[in-house]
């Protein structure tokens, strides 16, 4: 600002500026300014980068289910080779070449294994749920899986220790992925009259696991980049090994998650050696989850049907009235065929292509088991399944769900909804038919409780005891002993008692128990009058202790022994 002073006779101006604080300063106002355009920048960066993951993710679901969607021709393949050759159907020189097809058929469907599991290796689960387990029977089952493929090879396969009993904790899948992508790499690349040696050490407060191969090896010069995404030697490109080059990533990720380290040695033409070390005890495990122990077992491949009919197609098999039914859910036309064609000899066979379509044969067509695709149009399988589940007219008609997701998140998620059975694909045939097998025969021993007056049901299993057909077998039971000495109660009043129609009341409860409604009537009768003169020994009992209460209790039971006769 400008101060004007005066001086004497003449008027002298003296200007004085004043300097603006920092922050209004001409470089705080450039600063200002960039920094604005920063932030702009940023934000344009992430809202860009968004789009990218978007359109990323986009592309990988679809590769993914591409993957899936090739895998269901290959089991419509799969299924028929392993049949022909289990059955001898084809004569002996013809044996080798479908072996070889068999094979091959094996390889691609590891191949599409290997695309789908491409989208795991971001999103793999960085839970732990661990458990104690005794190393050398533990390596013993993993070692049990690749021994045949070894022996096809001609290559050495040897497990050793050195100790006899060793416990160690750790999450059994997740150490399962550990061993079986090693093992595979090792046999993989690992020529004829080669060997695989895997030990397994304690030292210390350590437990490590070796596996030494005498394989092509690894160039020196690109063995920095092995734990690297997709990377796959030049060695292996060049001799045109399949693969997808995500193992070692993922074997080093799960080693991670389990506070481990993992050292590899290769010499290219000499071989290789991948030690994996993990420490002692539980402590190191602090964020894992604590689970009991896992039973080994083996689960099959998985795929997703991915052709999907623009027609509804319904096949039925020929009917003979003393075969079991089975309705076939699926959405894919040659496996639907293919499924129908294999149970019609031993099961009345229906099928359609839909969840929606199923729930209307269903009270039409009464199967004794529903096999259900999950991922089919109009109505899912696990949709399926928990309309049937929550129906008292059908809740007792057991469900097998035939999925592609066959990790364990997945599986508790489809049991959990009420599956009886929950098979991954591409499934073995005898798994299928055994599974059918034990639960329609399941089925036959519940009904022995369902048929027994004797009152036992703190004996039932915990979720068992209050599903709906648990609940409607009492409630009959119940109603029809409040009615013992009635002469007048009959199947319908029992039906509508329960709020069904007759048709509804009598394939639910011929279904669950064997017997028609007034055959059920007549069978419970005579179980309360049978259990009576055994317990007070005959109506000479009775008579002798000349108490009219026993004769009051006696005469409804009397009186339900004649009704049944």
């Amino acid at each position: 600002r400008d101060i004007t002073m005066s001086r004497g006779l003449g008027d002298v101006y003296q200007r004085q500026v004043i300097t603006p604080p920092v922050w209004a300063s001409l470089w705080a106002m450039v600063g200002y300014a960039i920094l604005l355009v920063l932030v702009m920048i940023i934000i344009f960066r992430i809202i860009m980068l968004q789009k990218q993951k978007k359109v990323s993710d986009e592309k990988t679901r679809f590769f993914i289910n591409t993957a899936h969607d090739i895998r269901t021709p290959l089991t419509l393949i799969k299924a028929p080779l392993e049949e022909v050759i289990e059955n001898r159907m084809v004569t002996e020189q013809a044996l080798p070449h479908m072996n070889m097809a068999l094979k091959n058929v094996n390889t691609l469907l590891q191949l599409t294994t290997n695309l789908i599991n491409f989208e795991r290796i971001d999103v793999y689960s960085s839970t732990l749920y661990v458990s104690e387990y005794e190393l050398n029977t533990f390596m013993n089952d993993v070692c049990a899986a690749f021994r045949k493929y070894a022996e096809m090879k001609h290559v050495r396969f040897v497990y050793e220790s050195n100790f006899d009993y060793l416990n160690v904790w750790f999450d059994s899948d997740k150490m399962g992925s550990i061993l079986k992508n090693i093992l595979s790499n090792a046999l993989k690349y690992t020529p004829e009259e080669g060997s695989v040696c895997i030990s397994a050490c304690e030292e210390g407060n350590t437990w490590s696991i070796e596996v030494k191969d005498t394989g092509i090896g690894i160039p020196s010069c690109e063995q920095k980049k092995l734990f690297r995404n997709c990377f796959r030697g030049s060695n292996v490109v060049n001799l045109k090994v399949t693969g997808s080059g995500i193992g070692l990533m993922l074997v080093y990720k799960l080693v991670k998650l389990h506070k481990g380290k993992i050292q590899i040695q290769s010499n290219e033409q000499q071989g290789t050696c991948v030690r994996v070390t993990f420490p002692k005890g539980n402590s190191h495990l602090h964020k894992a989850k604590f689970i009991s122990p896992k039973l080994p077992d083996e689960r099959p491949e998985t795929i997703i049907p991915g052709s999907i009919s623009d027609l509804p197609a319904m096949e039925i098999s020929q009917i003979n009235s003393s075969l079991q039914r089975i309705l076939i859910v699926e959405d894919n036309d040659d496996l639907r065929n293919y499924l129908v064609d294999m149970l019609k000899t031993s099961y009345n066979i229906q099928a359609c292509p839909n969840g929606k379509d199923a729930l209307i044969i269903i009270r039409e067509f009464n199967p004794d088991l529903v096999i259900s695709d999950i991922m089919m149009p109009e109505m899912s399988g696990d949709e399926l399944c928990s309309a049937i589940k929550g129906d008292l007219e059908m809740s007792h008609i057991p469900v097998v769900l035939l999925t592609a997701q066959g990790d364990e998140k997945n599986m508790l998620e489809g049991l959990e909804i009420g599956a009886d059975a929950y098979i991954t694909k591409p499934f073995s045939v005898g798994i299928l038919k055994a599974t059918i097998k034990n639960l329609l025969a399941n089925r036959a021993l519940l009904r022995q409780v369902y048929n027994s007056i004797e009152e036992e049901e703190h004996n039932f299993p915990v979720n068992c005891t209050n599903t709906l057909d648990w609940k409607f077998i009492a409630s009959v039971k119940e109603c029809i002993e409040k009615n013992m000495g009635d002469p007048d109660f009959n199947v319908e009043m029992l039906s509508s008692r329960h709020h069904m129609s007759r048709t509804s009341f009598f394939n639910k409860l011929k279904v669950l128990t064997g017997y028609a409604p007034a055959d059920y009537i007549r069978m419970i009768r005579l179980q309360h009058a049978a259990r009576f003169f055994v317990k007070f020994g005959g109506t000479s009992s009775i008579v002798n202790k000349e108490s009219w209460l026993s004769v009051v209790y006696f005469l409804p039971y009397c009186t339900s022994a004649f009704l049944a006769l």
